[in-house]
């Protein structure tokens, strides 16, 4: 019976839950918010298909593959603005209270929160929320003067309300010589009309109030309760730290302490990813997201380690990603992701208790290897003291013995470390793999699954090319792709991504698409984009002094050749 559709005459209900005495339903024909009724209610009716109950209400919901980019991107951050809702679906204060939360949090009518929600829990489909197919539509000319008034007026520290702004429009765009407001003017609700449907909230809140404002008491921010705040899983929190330990080369030589880079569920303490390295920044927040999408029992099988496919069954993105506000983390490159659907919630920086679950991860799983590695270039808290033992010399770890032991520690953390439980879920083993396991069933549109080669693409830089006659020029080398000869003779700017350790290769990102295309100048094959650089730099330096000297000596012979008459 649970998730079963029952019909009766012009009457379509879902069963959404059963306890002992009651059903939760959901009317399917008034999408009202569902109700707890007796368990005889449904006495009468007749269960039919998905199929059938689409039929009755005449919807065709889309398939997944067929939707674009844009659409699976808007699909899954609709879907975050009522994920919280959707944990507590048969309380009714509960649920409420998350939907409030995030029409405040996202700035959006709860009338509109109010339909997600109900059409989510009727067709049980997440593409129920993807957008419609838009077609482009040129403005009239009436929208044309709303935009400009718009950005002249309203959009200025002066904070004009909209009527104000109206009577502007008014005075610039519709009166005629007499000093007469014409007929035919739109009126102040056509007006407001537009504006409300083309608010950027962040454009309004910057220009208006400005950026510092902004940033102080605007940008979304952690709560004090990690699970309130993250009511499911699918929200991992980024952060890096040095290991307190040293580690030395095959030959032995010192390296250093490595830096490891992590994504924590925050809901479950599930870890999702890592990466370590003695790069920091954008290099190691790459190695972690594709870390994140890697078969974790393909991964350990790597280093010798066997484990279940249960124990870390995470290959999927998180749909909500949250960091502190370091630059690897605000720049270009990482907010890429936000092309896959990934939502990045920036908190403020030097708040580490904003991101309690991934800074507990840090210690608790170096506090696993540094008892057992207390002699092998462990650093303990009196390292730089005077006295203190000098913690290099003890150094005999490899990156990748280390690796392997992170690995044991990460295990161990996942799947035999005791949590606790939320109180919907007592009947589970208090273990973040267990947590996390039970949630897949019922939060999976809360992960965001992507294709690798995507995922590496999205995370690689991206920087403005140009089309001429020559080929696509980017970082001065010449590329070239089959099918582009209009944009070759038309020319114009692009954004293509790159890769600065193989220049063989660029994509040019063209509607949410890489288009792959390949070097002209075989010389530059395989090189990174420094050293092709330099060659270029070099040539170039060289080929102008031979220019010069030529053009030098070219005007002595004809000055030679004048003279002699």
């Amino acid at each position: 019976m649970l998730n079963k559709i029952y019909k009766k005459n012009n009457e379509i209900f879902r069963v959404l839950k059963i306890n002992d005495y009651n059903l939760l339903v959901i009317d399917c024909v008034k999408r009202s918010y569902p109700n707890w009724v007796p368990k005889d209610f449904l006495i009468g009716f007749e269960n039919i298909t998905e199929e059938e109950f689409l039929k009755e209400v005449d919807v065709v919901l889309p398939d997944l593959n067929d939707l674009t980019p844009e659409q699976l991107k808007e699909m899954h951050l609709r879907y975050g603005t009522i994920s919280g809702a959707l944990i507590d679906v048969g309380n009714k204060y509960d649920r409420q209270l998350h939907l409030y939360v995030s029409s405040v949090d996202y700035k959006i009518s709860g009338q509109t929160l109010r339909k997600r929600f109900c059409d989510y829990l009727v067709f049980q489909n997440i593409t129920v929320l993807a957008p419609a197919s838009k077609k482009n539509k040129e403005l009239t000319d009436d929208e044309k003067n709303f935009r400009w008034v718009l950005n002249k007026y309203f959009y200025k520290s002066k904070k004009l309300s909209l009527k104000q702004t109206y009577k502007y429009l008014l005075r610039e765009k519709y009166m005629d010589s007499a000093g007469k407001i014409v007929k035919d003017c739109p009126s102040f609700y056509q007006f407001k009309y537009f504006y409300y449907k083309n608010r950027s909230e962040s454009n309004y809140i910057i220009s208006r109030l400005g950026r510092g404002e902004y940033e102080r008491n605007y940008r979304p921010l952690l709560g004090e309760g990690v699970r309130q705040f993250c009511p499911s899983i699918g929200y991992g929190m980024v952060d890096s730290t040095t290991c307190d330990i040293y580690l030395v080369d095959d030959t032995g030589n010192l390296l250093g302490r490595p830096i490891m880079t992590a994504c924590v569920d925050a809901y479950s303490s599930m870890c999702l990813g890592y990466s370590i390295g003695f790069e920091g920044g954008i290099k190691s927040l790459q190695k972690l997201m594709n870390n994140v999408v890697l078969d974790k029992v393909e991964l350990c099988r790597n280093f010798g380690i066997e484990i279940d496919e249960d124990d870390w069954n995470c290959d999927k993105l998180p749909h909500k990603l949250i960091t502190d506000k370091g630059k690897e983390y605000v720049g270009d490159t990482f907010s890429q992701l936000t092309d896959l659907g990934v939502e990045i919630l920036n908190l403020k920086p030097f708040r580490p208790e904003l991101k309690s679950v991934v800074e507990r991860f840090f210690g608790l799983v170096q506090d696993l290897f540094k008892k057992e590695l207390i002699n092998c270039g462990v650093v303990l808290k009196d390292f730089g003291d005077r006295g203190a033992i000098d913690y290099r010399k003890n150094a005999c770890l490899t990156l990748s013995e280390f690796e392997k032991v992170l690995l044991l520690c990460i295990n161990h953390y996942n799947c035999g470390r005791i949590i606790e439980l939320p109180k919907d879920k007592v009947d589970i083993k208090p273990h973040a793999k267990d947590l996390w396991n039970s949630c897949l069933g019922t939060h999976k549109d809360t992960l965001i699954e992507t294709n690798k080669e995507i995922l590496r693409l999205t995370l690689l830089p991206r920087v403005v090319g140009k089309f001429n006659r020559n080929g696509l020029i980017v970082n001065r080398l010449r590329y070239k792709a089959n099918g582009f000869t209009n944009d070759y003779l038309k020319g114009g700017e692009v954004v293509v991504t790159y890769d600065p350790n193989n220049v063989s290769k660029v994509w040019l990102y063209r509607n949410n698409k890489y288009i792959e295309f390949e070097l002209i100048d075989s010389f530059f094959e395989n090189l990174d984009l420094g050293s092709a650089e330099e060659i270029i730099k070099r040539n170039n330096n060289e080929f102008e002094i031979e220019e010069i000297e030529s053009e030098i000596r070219l005007n002595k012979d004809i000055e030679n050749i004048i003279n002699k008459f």
